[in-house]
């Protein structure tokens, strides 16, 4: 099982924590499929709520095919944290999704991304006591694809579209809304 590994290259912490004005590439993330390119740019502002929110457009490309976009994001860390909790919208491989984090729970079970595919499908990343995991649910069956193991992510034959959540849960700092609440106290 290969460890998933740290982003190869980041955009300076200036540039990666202010909103997006023009699209540029702002992350690569290196898998056994090749490099991930994170790309971001000003996403559809139509709302009150999306202009001050800064809303996003983020586009995961391995190579120069486009395999997880995200129509409404934010800003890294708290932006995109706080637009997942309330749902957001984008495709994976081509097919809709829309995506939606449970709370901050002090109970494991009850912290959760899960991204509900059009096609039935529902990938969620949950926590448990000591790690977090990738759940595939598809026909009634569970499948456990991924876990995180000393800090990095241990891998279970994933295909291309759930190595791009994946790379972005970890890239945009998603996984601390798995943490406990518990650890912002400590």
């Amino acid at each position: 099982m290969p460890s998933f590994p740290k982003p190869s290259w980041r955009a300076p912490w200036r540039m990666w924590l202010q909103p997006a004005h023009t699209r540029e590439r702002h992350a690569e993330i290196p898998t056994v499929h090749g490099t991930y390119t994170l790309f971001r740019e000003p996403g559809p502002r139509l709302t009150a709520d999306a202009k001050a929110e800064g809303w996003e457009r983020w586009q995961f490309l391995l190579g120069e095919e486009t395999v997880l976009e995200i129509d409404d994001a934010a800003q890294p860390w708290q932006g995109i944290r706080k637009r997942l909790r309330h749902g957001v919208h984008g495709r994976l491989d081509g097919v809709p999704f829309t995506a939606r984090a449970a709370g901050r729970s002090l109970r494991p079970s009850r912290r959760g991304i899960h991204f509900c595919l059009d096609d039935g499908r529902i990938l969620s990343f949950t926590a448990r006591p000591f790690h977090l995991r990738l759940v595939r649910k598809a026909g009634g069956e569970h499948e456990v694809r991924a876990r995180t193991r000393a800090g990095g992510w241990e891998t279970h034959r994933l295909d291309r579209a759930e190595l791009a959540l994946v790379c972005l849960v970890t890239v945009s700092g998603l996984d601390r809304l798995l943490a406990s609440p518990l650890q912002d106290i400590l």
